[in-house]
């Protein structure tokens, strides 16, 4: 211990000798160290910490597969899901919940909140209890029973002010009072956007045979101790035969089948390649700083050469000269290691809010203790990484060796080499990184310019829900839609308004159908189409391009008897009549409710799915033929408006029509369309701040060594220049070796990524993985940073006094 006291004493007085080389060192290990303890952060909190749930790994997603109609992952019914939790056995406990909203009123402004209607098993399945009262209970979950509703602590907290009397209080939900019974956990809530929780409550319609096509509920499942997934998958394709058996109208040769999703993989999935590969970017930045650090350490290394060799003449051992080396380095990466704690604090929030909601368990990533001792690991590897080999270099120079060239103020060959060999896995890395930031820019920008089939600019959106107290059939829905869409439509700001039962870019809605006059094939595969429900003047709203026909028309007045009609996308129409012949033709939605409908218009595609994903199937039902209570609302502003300021008078209009409704989820869609593809965008920000940062420290470590080489070899330059060298060939010299460096960097750099694309093919849109371009810009652009990083140091070395550097030593 006294040794190391003495070490740590002696590398403090060493380092206040020279702060400018310890400040460098320090800040370039602070923002490897950091950046990685931030990314490592949000791993942790996405990735690693389980879900507050008891024994997680014991909780699967359970969803349904129609493979004749190309549909996978999809939800169940109800009868399915009583099918599923009494046939299957693999199974401690199975639960059904479906998501929706509840409109708080008996307050200043109804609210609109995210409830979770769940089964009474729902609660025990997932591994959960509430923090105060209790969970709903069977007897609750049935018809014309008092209402109960569970609280995440978030709701608590927003509504109650956590008050700890809140058991026994009524919240107004939807026109109802509801009791609460109890308050869940704080950190818990699923799905994460659930704010709330009430019994799931079956109608005796939807328990009906004739119902298995209505599928709306997300099914979870405990399996039993010891039970595998595989052996749960084995268990259900029994079930399935079995409800084959039973209903084979409905499941005999179309394929119907279960599948089983862990927790993790159904939260998390389609995150989990991308965070990780982000920690490895990061980590090939911290790389990049050692090397740096490694090179300034080396460089002092040349500088002390005769301070070390008297050191070891007056008896020093080697072991005793590399634990003084050891520990200057490790002083230095602890200080980089505080101060890039400091750094992850603020990189961390930066993360999840650049992320947004996109990321997924945010709200459980913080800089707790696994990131300390993951950030105090790092540094201490990183202090042994980037200080080991200078250690062991400057402690075996031979003395007399030393003692020479230290008197010439020269730098060893062996010292010169390694330095070279840094600088030469720095422009490596950098290639690395700006290969990853160059595909994945590229893939951003190639999303962003895919044709979405639709002008989003100057619409403005929202989203409401129509109580079933209130509007208990299609009547009272419909209604509701034209007389709202009436007020909104005559006020002075608005183009045109329209209102649809999911809007693009917002997900799946499905369904298997029939074409009249053409029975499918028992081999056949149809894929499904995509449902739906719009407004006349939705389409037109959104200027969809109709190519044939025309678009929906009407308002809903026109009878229940009126003929149904169908607009389809040109998807649909090239896939199913590639003659040309789709208007006029008759299709039918495998619903219990649906009838035979006319095509009377042709529109192109709109990537309902997402700009990612090609365009499907799709067919636009008359909104008063198939009214919804969960409506998305779109208005376009007139020429040169703002959509932004319609909101005040579209809220307006909605109160007059109904008070206690609310309008949520209120934005541009433009900022829809950007939120679709935010992942990708932030995947291609962070990848190209971490390989300008690589850059950055390539350049400088270039720069170092050039014009390190260059001081060292003043009194070589002086010679070459007196013998009659030209200020153009000493030039042409010092950019020469910082060139051989960076093609001996880029062809180390081309190698590790050809490697390494393969990972990122997956995560890339409308670019290849080997993407030429890509690479040989790359590569361009570090010959020009090296150019540029060795210029300077060359400059200085062509404007050497030869009598000077001759009367140098």
């Amino acid at each position: 211990m006294d040794a190391l006291r003495r070490d740590v004493r002696h590398t403090l007085r060493s380092l206040r000798q020279s702060p400018g080389f310890a400040l460098v060192a320090v800040l370039a290990l602070a923002l490897g160290i950091g950046a990685n303890s931030a990314v490592f952060s949000v791993v942790n909190g996405v990735l690693l910490t389980p879900p507050p749930f008891s024994e997680p790994e014991r909780v699967v997603h359970l969803q349904g597969n129609i493979a004749q109609a190309g549909l996978e992952d999809i939800s169940l019914s109800v009868p399915e899901y009583f099918d599923l939790a009494t046939l299957s056995r693999a199974f401690e406990s199975v639960a059904a919940y479906r998501g929706g909203n509840l409109t708080l009123t008996g307050r200043d402004i109804p609210q609109q909140l995210a409830a979770v209607a769940a089964t009474p098993s729902f609660f025990a399945t997932l591994g959960v209890s509430p923090v105060l009262g209790r969970a709903f209970t069977e007897a609750e979950a049935v018809q014309g029973r008092e209402r109960v509703v569970v609280l995440t602590d978030t709701a608590w907290r927003v509504h109650f002010a956590r008050d700890a009397q809140v058991l026994g209080q009524t919240m107004q939900l939807d026109g109802e009072p509801y009791t609460v019974v109890g308050v869940l956990p704080a950190g818990v809530a699923y799905p994460a956007w659930a704010e709330m929780y009430v019994p799931f409550v079956p109608t005796e319609t939807q328990r009906q045979e004739d119902q298995r096509g209505a599928r709306f509920l997300s099914v979870v499942g405990r399996l039993k101790p010891g039970v595998t997934q595989d052996a749960a998958r084995t268990d259900l394709a029994r079930v399935a035969l079995e409800m084959e058996e039973a209903v084979p109208s409905r499941y005999r040769k179309v394929g119907w089948s279960f599948s089983v999703t862990s927790l993790d993989e159904k939260v998390v999935g389609n995150v989990r390649g991308t965070l990780w590969l982000l920690l490895g970017a990061v980590g090939f930045v911290l790389l990049a700083a050692c090397s740096s650090v490694a090179n300034l350490l080396l460089a002092r290394m040349a500088a002390r050469g005769r301070e070390v060799s008297i050191r070891a003449a007056l008896g020093a051992s080697r072991g005793r000269l590399v634990a003084q080396f050891l520990t200057e380095s490790l002083v230095l990466s602890l200080a980089g290691g505080v101060l890039g704690m400091l750094l992850a604090l603020w990189g961390t929030d930066a993360l999840v809010a650049l992320v947004g909601e996109a990321l997924p368990r945010a709200s459980q990533v913080r800089l707790d203790a696994r990131p300390l001792v993951f950030t105090m690991g790092v540094s201490l590897l990183t202090g042994v990484l980037f200080g080991l080999g200078p250690a062991l270099h400057g402690s075996r120079e031979d003395l007399s060796v030393a003692m020479r060239e230290g008197s010439r103020g020269t730098e060893g060959h062996g010292s010169g080499r390694m330095r070279a060999g840094l600088v030469v896995g720095q422009v490596a890395v950098a290639l690395v990184l700006l290969v990853g930031a160059g595909l994945f820019t590229k893939s951003f920008l190639a999303l962003r310019a895919v044709d979405a089939g639709f002008t989003p600019e100057g619409v403005l959106t929202g989203k409401l829900v129509l109580p079933s107290a209130r509007y208990p059939d299609a009547a009272h829905k419909v209604a509701f839609q034209r007389e709202l869409l009436g007020r909104l439509q005559s006020l002075p700001g608005v183009e045109a308004v329209g209102v649809t039962n999911l809007l693009p870019l917002g997900g799946r809605s499905d369904s298997s159908f029939d074409i009249e006059g053409r029975p499918q094939a028992p081999d056949e595969v149809w894929p499904a189409v995509e449902f739906r429900s719009v407004s006349p003047g939705y389409l037109r709203t959104l200027r969809v391009t109709p190519r044939e026909g025309h678009l929906l028309e009407g308002d809903g007045t026109e009878g229940p008897d009126a003929p149904w009609q169908v607009v389809i996308n040109k998807t649909f129409a090239d896939l199913y009549w590639p003659q040309g012949d789709a208007l006029g033709q008759r299709l039918k939605l495998h619903w219990d409710t649906a009838q035979w409908t006319t095509v009377v218009g042709i529109v192109d595609d709109v990537r309902e799915w997402g700009l990612d994903t090609p365009a499907r199937p799709a067919a636009y039902y008359p909104a008063a033929k198939v009214p919804t209570p969960f409506l998305a609302l779109a208005v376009r502003a007139k020429s040169g408006g703002s959509p932004e300021a319609l909101r005040t008078a579209i809220e307006a209009e909605l109160r007059a029509v109904d008070g206690n409704l609310a309008l949520y989820a209120v934005a541009p869609l433009t900022r829809l369309v950007d939120e679709s593809i935010s992942s990708r965008q932030v995947s291609a920000l962070l990848m190209g701040l971490f390989a300008g940062t690589a850059l950055l420290l390539a350049a400088l470590g270039i720069s170092g060594v050039i014009g390190y080489s260059v001081a060292q070899r003043t009194r070589e330059m002086g010679i070459r220049m007196a013998l009659g060298a030209s200020r153009t060939r000493v030039l042409t010299l010092v950019l020469g070796q910082g060139l051989r460096l960076t093609a001996l960097g880029v062809v180390l750099g081309l190698g590790l990524s050809l490697g390494l694309a393969r990972l990122l093919d997956a995560m890339l849109y409308g670019v290849a993985a080997y993407d030429g371009w890509t690479f040989a810009g790359v590569a361009l652009l570090l010959g020009t940073v090296a150019v540029l990083a060795a210029w300077l140091p060359a400059r200085r070395a062509t404007r050497v006094d030869p009598a000077i550097a001759l009367r140098a030593e």
